[in-house]
């Protein structure tokens, strides 16, 4: 039995009345094809998932549908398990997007110090770690990695919570890794690895 429950938030997007969502923060089209956000969150944690059950750590995937859900609805997922649950703790996966030309990792955390922060930094590590010639675009400004933001799923959440932005799908350099099933992999075992250290270190977050 592992020492904590991970919810695992596979970020927005998904099925919109049986089509994938083409909103333009959630969908681009490259020349080989587009690529969906809410794909390739759900691609990560199904994949973490799979990990996450060959090492007996426990996990509940917050939107098991293909259809989108509100972020209202999100939390109030992860609170009820709370309720019943306080060794919650709530990952939200996504994929970024902005001009184009931006590209790299970003983690982000809740305004002020919480108990969040030393697990954003585990992960920020781990996925740096894995990834240690791309770009990890860290807020250094407190002494640790994290950025903060009032998120929603953040700042309404009970529980420690992070979110990852994992790398720019409208980037073309970033989306071909988003976009191909090693970096959708690889991704996944960064995220892993963070949540086995935390597992495994003795500390209580």
């Amino acid at each position: 039995m592992s020492q904590y429950t991970w919810l695992l938030d596979n970020g927005h997007g998904g099925m919109v009345d049986g089509k994938y969502t083409t909103a333009p923060n959630k969908m681009y089209v490259h020349p080989w094809g587009p690529l969906y956000e809410g794909v390739f969150n759900r691609n990560v944690v199904n994949a973490l998932a799979v990990m996450l059950s060959d090492a007996d750590i426990d996990y509940n995937v917050l939107v098991p549908e293909d259809e989108d859900v509100s972020l209202k609805t999100r939390v109030r997922r992860a609170n009820d398990l709370y309720k019943d649950d306080k060794s919650c703790i709530f990952v939200s996966i996504h994929g970024n997007a902005f001009n184009g030309n931006a590209h790299g990792f970003e983690i982000f955390t809740s305004v002020g110090q919480t108990r969040s922060d030393d697990i954003a930094e585990i992960f920020a590590e781990q996925v740096e770690k894995e990834f240690p010639n791309r770009t990890m675009r860290w807020d250094l400004t407190d002494g640790d990695k994290d950025k903060e933001a009032n998120f929603y799923v953040l700042k309404n959440t009970n529980m420690p919570a992070i979110l990852t932005e994992n790398f720019f799908f409208d980037n073309e350099e970033d989306a071909l890794l988003m976009n191909s099933p090693e970096g959708v992999e690889r991704i996944a075992k960064a995220h892993f690895e963070a949540i086995k250290q935390i597992e495994t270190d003795g500390k209580t977050y």
